[in-house]
């Protein structure tokens, strides 16, 4: 079948859907595969500086509120879901989502609700399918001391839990960050840490305010309930400041403001309502509110509300109004976006050249100045007349637009009416859920069961209970499922025992293994292997959180009070409030369920890998022999290796050795010693920028600790941005503080050639600043990539990781499979995003197996091989992708030699800073790193990333309280672009927060203005701003010339070294004084020859 035919094929199946035009409450949780980032702009831009100046330390004193109003069907909903995915997936705080109501007779408890509801969902999936609240108790673990490592040991005695417990959170609040913090609030999150789901159940009544017996106080050490009617309200205040303390953002998203119905309802309810917003945004600090409305609605509330609570939702920042109507450019990205989805799914190739096929180009033309919505519900109709005939329609759309948007139909009102009713049904439903296994059988029987009247798929599934065992069998079909639920420990193999059990009784049937808490992550665990040999083998797992349970429980009584509705029917269709839960549609395998019939599971295979790769045999059929599972390691890789999961970490058996080519180390390393106390500085002088453009002739001076918050060099070609960074980085050098320069063009280089020190200068300052850096600077010149100068090896990954916590291990293994994607030149596709997101996963759970290098060999073998703890961590990611990562990773090895050069000197920031073995007595190391012979722009990137996590490591083990060195980006634009995502803009922005607190200066110069990213401009202090002609550039950089008060009919007329110097709300015109080097760009010849010399300097001296 050609291409056009397989795509045809997919456009008129019936089985993926990708047109539907409404969001959905539970969507919220999931990432958007549509989402088209151009659309909204303005709003998207607004609120990421919003959260980042909120995360960036110190953060805001208060919370800030934007308010986004626009009409029906322009996307509201689906900004906020961009914007929880932004937040995930950065790490940067949490999300709490809710839609508007009018009945709830204390709000704060209604906040709560949802917000606690929130927190439960998995915190980004797939790279991270922990929950939100577990996500928060790692985070606040990472700042326990030695008590955190028996904390979350699974082995701990139970009885030792509260002790333990007490003694971190005591330890907490000895930290005059977390004195102030409530102190049961850090008992219950430090709870967490326990995989059991008798304690998990408690700490969840604890933190909805719910009441709690005897029993359930002793179970949590003897903590008191909050049941009072305020408590609620302060529980998210709570929570609020606890983020901010951990430099992260609760952000909540309240949706649908048109939920209240003044003609109906007290206008003093809704006064209630916007009061509470407010006044938790001015006690939880860098805390952010969304509020979505309908444009024409907010005009009507907003005269019921008092000026105080008015302006503090109206101004910084002001309300946007989204755009309403789409353009035929945008109509096409909506499609395409949707399209490519579709043809990944269904295995049909995407053909950029005709991104929108089959529909008709010019027809798009016809769909300007609709809505999002609208657009949708167009290709949507066109797409489903085509599936009826088994043909195109000659006529896109099928008709013309409505000159005016039409009422919405009564039969849509009623079911509006029916979301509303649900929704404050299910918030105000506060029944917990079962804690026996056999309860909760019972209530996953009548969901199962229920499920079926939502579908549209004609499915429908029988279940069968067999004590705690469930036997469910989908029809029309074969398929047949063994679902049992597995809430034991995970101390002695508990729960390792009961999965493979599971797997041994389904008997050809598929086996999913269900849990009311979190499956265990860490991969040397016997538990996390015996998962990865059942999704290996086609099983399942889904985790039933509280929040879904309480979900089916309210939903069952929903039911039987509103069931009789004649609408009710249609309303499951719509709103599916059961098949849009996670754990359902995990053990159903909803997202795969098709109308031409249930797909039957695949059973992973474990195919002979290519050639490049040992075979390896395959993997026993049951675990029982351990031996037996030893000797197939040991076929696999050579030699004998420890079985995965043995309870001990005592014993390091050579079997991982054989694997990996390194031997596993017990789970938790001794962690480093901390860095020696540094020396007191002396005192330094204060660095001479230039003189003000007045009749004064005043002289601009920074203080060095200054550029601990950064400096920004925009100008174009010729402004001499470059020059007067020199001029401070020269001064700085003379002080002791050594740099780096990162040199895109060669012109940075000067310091290491013979002329520049030779050389005659005129100015008489210039030449009393050469011969004073002459006697101490000690300039190292590199050049990765190019061996005959002085290449820099760089790891794939930074070694080390192993030791640190949780949240900076993955944050940091998350920022190297970043890089090493952007070398493979994966895109935002979905086939490229599901292998970003295994090459993540398969990075965290090596470092977690090894604490040795991880070369490309290794992950190679680790991914080709589909090692059950990697299979256990991704899920159900298509096995394909496997070979696929693995055989791109392969081509790499071979194609990246030379950028990956191990014979190199090893990048290594005493290396760079001249600390340690590598100082001179008495001079100071400037380094220049030249980037040019690291070939095109992807493995620039993927360099300087490398680079970039491997200073952010540094500076948390050597944080200084005064400024220790610099970093000057040349054409930093590339680095940290205003429209794309390369690999080094998360590190970027990740230093650019930490670096202030460890005593680094970050120098960034670019002469493309129009091309840098803005939103960082809250962790610039400093804006040095030269000649700009572009009228492009100009008017990107706007905002940022406007909150700096600089006049930007001034920016095209000033002179070389002319400057407007902005900093803290003040401006100085400048004229620079000139470095000491006057730039030239150097031959490649001359860069490698200088490069080898320094190098031959550096063996002589040593």
């Amino acid at each position: 079948m050609n291409p056009h035919d397989s795509r045809l094929a997919a456009f008129l199946s019936d089985r993926t859907e990708v047109f539907h035009s409404i969001q959905h409450r539970h969507e919220v949780w999931r990432e958007d595969p549509f989402d088209v980032e151009s659309i909204h702009q303005e709003a998207r831009t607004t609120f990421e500086r919003m959260l980042q100046r909120a995360t960036t330390p110190p953060g805001t004193p208060s919370g800030r509120i934007l308010l986004l109003l626009g009409d029906s069907g322009c996307g509201k909903t689906h900004l906020m879901r961009t914007f929880r995915s932004l937040v995930h997936e950065r790490s940067l705080g949490f999300v709490g989502y809710m839609q508007m109501t009018t009945s709830a007779t204390n709000y704060g408890r209604y906040v709560l609700s949802n917000l606690i509801d929130s927190l439960d969902q998995p915190y980004c999936e797939p790279g991270e399918p922990r929950s939100g609240l577990r996500k928060l108790s790692d985070v606040l673990l990472a700042q326990c001391g030695p008590v955190a490592a028996l904390l979350a040991d699974p082995e701990q005695d139970p009885e030792e839990i509260p002790v333990l417990v007490e003694s971190a959170a005591d330890d907490l609040q000895k930290q005059p960050a977390f004195e102030k913090l409530d102190l049961d609030l850090l008992r219950a999150l430090l709870y967490l840490q326990r995989d059991d789901t008798r304690i998990r159940s408690r700490v969840l009544k604890y933190l909805r305010c719910e009441d709690l017996s005897a029993n359930d106080r002793k179970v949590l050490g003897g903590m008191v309930p909050r049941t009072y009617d305020n408590h609620p309200q302060e529980m998210v205040q709570h929570l609020g400041r606890l983020m901010a303390t951990l430099n992260q953002s609760l952000v909540l998203c309240v949706d649908q403001l048109e939920g209240f119905d003044i003609e109906d309802a007290n206008p003093q309810a809704f006064r209630q309502a916007m009061h509470l917003l407010c006044d938790f945004a001015e006690r939880a600090p860098s805390s952010l509110i969304v509020i979505s409305c309908l444009h024409t609605f907010w005009k009507g509330l907003r005269d019921k509300l008092q000026n105080s609570i008015l302006d503090r939702i109206e101004r910084d920042p002001e309300p946007l109004k989204l755009e309403n109507q789409r353009s035929a450019d945008e109509a096409r990205r909506i499609t395409e976006r949707r399209l490519e989805h579709l043809y990944s799914t269904e295995d049909a190739p995407f053909d950029p050249a005709e991104p929108t096929y089959p529909f008709p180009h010019e027809g798009f033309e016809r769909l300007s100045g609709l809505t999002t919505r609208e657009v949708l519900d167009a290709c949507r109709l066109w797409r489903e007349q085509a599936v009826r005939a088994q043909a195109l329609p000659e006529r896109f759309p099928l008709q013309d637009a409505p000159k005016e948007t039409p009422p919405p139909r009564p039969e849509t009102k009623k079911l509006l009416a029916l979301d509303q009713a649900w929704n404050d049904f299910r918030s105000t439903h506060a029944t917990p859920p079962p804690e026996e296994d056999g309860k909760l059988a019972e209530l996953l029987v009548w969901a199962l069961k229920a499920s079926a009247d939502e579908l549209e798929t004609g499915h429908r599934f029988d279940v069968r209970r067999l004590g705690e065992v469930l036997q469910v069998d989908v029809s029309p079909g074969d398929e047949k499922l063994h679902v049992a639920l597995c809430n034991r420990g995970t101390r002695g193999g508990g729960l390792a025992n009961q999965i493979e059990q599971v797997r041994k009784e389904s008997r050809g049937r598929t086996p999913v293994v269900i849990r009311t808490s979190d499956f265990p992550s860490n991969p040397t665990t016997q538990a996390a292997a015996e998962l990865g040999k059942l999704l290996s083998k086609g099983g399942r797992r889904a985790v039933l959180e509280d929040s879904d349970s309480r979900t089916l429980i309210a939903l069952r009584a929903f039911r039987e009070e509103h069931g009789s509705r004649p609408d009710f029917a249609a309303w499951l269709r719509s709103s599916r409030p059961l098949t849009q839960l996670k754990p359902l549609r995990d053990i159903l395998s909803l997202d795969q369920l098709r109308s031409g019939g249930p797909q039957p599971t695949k059973v992973i295979e474990f195919p002979k890998p290519a050639s490049a790769r040992s075979a390896p045999r395959a993997l026993p059929e049951d675990a029982a022999s351990t031996e037996e599972a030893s000797l197939t390691e040991t076929a696999r890789y050579g030699v004998p290796i420890q079985p995965a999961g043995t309870p001990s970490t005592d014993d390091v058996s050579l079997t991982e050795t054989a694997r990996y080519g390194v031997p596993i180390q017990p789970v938790s390393p001794p962690r480093a010693p901390p860095p020696p106390r540094p020396e007191s500085p002396r005192k330094r002088e204060p660095v001479r920028v230039g003189e003000t453009d007045s009749l004064l002739r005043e002289p601009v001076v920074f203080a060095p600790d200054e550029f601990t918050r950064h400096a920004a060099f925009l100008g174009g070609s010729g402004s001499g941005k470059t020059t007067l960074a020199l001029n401070i980085i020269e001064q700085l050098s003379l002080q002791g503080v050594p740099t780096i320069l990162v040199d895109r063009k060669g012109d940075l280089a000067g310091y290491a050639s013979d002329a520049f020190w030779t050389g005659t200068v005129g100015d008489p300052r210039r030449a009393m600043r050469q011969g004073a850096l002459r006697d101490r600077l000690d300039v190292a010149l590199f050049t990765p990539g190019h061996p005959e100068g002085r290449p820099l090896a760089i790891p794939i990954v930074p070694d080390g990781l192993d030791a640190l916590p949780d949240f900076d291990r993955q944050q940091a293994t998350r920022h190297a499979a970043e890089a090493l994607a952007g070398m493979l030149d994966y895109r935002q596709s979905p086939k490229d995003k599901s292998c970003r997101t295994l090459l993540a996963q398969a990075i965290d759970q090596y470092v977690q197996l090894t604490r040795e290098s991880v070369s490309l060999e290794r992950l190679v073998k680790f991914i080709g091989d589909k090692d059950p703890r990697l299979v256990n961590a991704v899920g159900r990611l298509d096995v394909k992708l496997f070979d696929k990562l693995a055989d791109d990773l392969d081509r790499l090895r071979l194609d990246a030699k030379m950028l990956l050069d191990s014979g190199a000197e090893k990048l290594d920031m005493d290396l760079l800073l001249g600390r340690g073995a590598h100082a001179l007595p008495g001079r100071t190391r400037l380094s220049i790193v030249s980037t040019k012979f690291l070939g095109d722009n992807n493995n620039v990137l993927f360099w300087v990333s490398q680079l970039l996590i491997e200073v952010t490591r540094w500076l948390s083990r050597n944080p200084s309280p005064t400024l220790q060195a610099a970093m000057l980006f040349d054409e930093a634009d590339l680095y940290l672009p205003a429209m794309r995502q390369p690999s080094t803009k998360q590190p970027m922005e990740n230093l650019l927060k930490r670096a202030r607190s460890g005593g680094l200066g970050l120098m960034l110069a670019t002469q493309s203005p129009g091309d840098f990213d803005y939103k960082c401009r809250d962790n610039i202090r400093a804006w040095f701003i030269g000649r700009v002609k572009e009228k492009v550039s100009l008017d990107k950089m706007k905002p940022m010339l406007s909150e700096a008060r600089v006049d930007p009919a001034r920016i095209p007329g000033q002179a070389t070294g002319e400057f407007h110097v902005a900093r803290d709300g003040r401006v100085d015109r400048v004229k620079a004084e000139p470095s000491a080097l006057a730039t030239e760009q150097l031959s490649d010849d001359e860069l490698l020859r200088l490069a080898a010399r320094t190098r031959e300097s550096r063996h002589l001296s040593s």
